[in-house]
């Protein structure tokens, strides 16, 4: 009778320390990419920029950050055929916010407690989009891999290593065929649109299809947002593996969100 007791005292200790142990490990799971809680942030972005130009001007103080945040404003005539290039100014990339530009993935892992998405970003996100005749006609993206951070921290070493970042550094997607853009697109509307391009992961290249959502501002700012799917050998990465880990899916969606201006 006594051990019985003792069995199911340690039973239920075990249980607890693993629900802990799966409350603290699978991290808060942001949201995918969606070019309206994009839209949404950028605003507040902006409101928090002008607010800090604001105050320092009370001060007597420039405010550099503030003051480029909105400098684009007044340079947009509408014409959305030019040369858009990444902002790296406006907002501060992290989880709780998915704040201004980055790019990274999101994959399901089974754990030996449970079910959790695992994800993966950069905000080191540079690059530059060209619209002619309404057609995006040329798109090169490079995404920093050495700085990728996860929902959990305990992760992001894993990461960097399986997607080889100390080799290969940086990510790129080259857009090889011109997409054909929606009227839409030049009055505000949000458009979806396929985009077919190289995409290089830890040196490897392949051709992918990524969906797009885009919408071009009123004050001037672009903001789109992309995904698709990948299966990791195609790019020869191997999923990460830990003690609680019980399996990890052979694919994954790699995903991107973009704050872009014309320059």
């Amino acid at each position: 009778m006594k051990k019985t007791l003792i069995r199911g005292v340690i039973a239920a200790v075990l249980v607890l320390v693993l629900a802990v142990w799966f409350f603290f490990f699978r991290g808060d799971t942001p949201d995918a990419v969606n070019v309206e809680a994009a839209n949404e942030q950028l605003d507040a972005d902006l409101a928090a920029a002008a607010a800090d130009d604001d105050n320092a001007a009370a001060d007597g103080e420039a405010n550099d950050d503030a003051g480029e945040a909105t400098e684009a404003t007044p340079d947009f005539d509408g014409d959305v055929n030019g040369r858009w290039i990444v902002d790296d100014e406006i907002g501060d990339f992290d989880f709780e916010t998915a704040s201004g530009s980055f790019a990274g993935f999101r994959v399901d892992e089974e754990l030996t407690i449970g079910e959790v998405v695992a994800v993966g970003r950069s905000g080191g996100v540079s690059g530059s989009l060209t619209i002619e005749a309404n057609q995006l006609v040329a798109a090169e993206l490079t995404v920093d891999m050495t700085t990728i951070v996860s929902n959990d921290s305990r992760r992001e070493g894993a990461i960097r290593g399986a997607v080889g970042a100390s080799t290969h550094p940086t990510a790129t997607f080259v857009l090889t065929e011109p997409v054909a853009l929606p009227a839409g697109l030049a009055t505000g509307e949000t458009v979806a649109v396929d985009a077919v391009g190289d995409l290089t992961v830890n040196g490897v290249t392949n051709s992918t299809t990524f969906t797009i959502n885009a919408l071009v501002r009123d004050d001037g700012f672009g903001v789109i947002t992309g995904s698709t799917n990948i299966v990791f050998e195609d790019f020869d990465v191997t999923a990460p593996s830990a003690a609680i880990v019980v399996s990890v899916d052979d694919n994954g969606i790699v995903e991107f969100q973009l704050i872009v201006a014309k320059g």
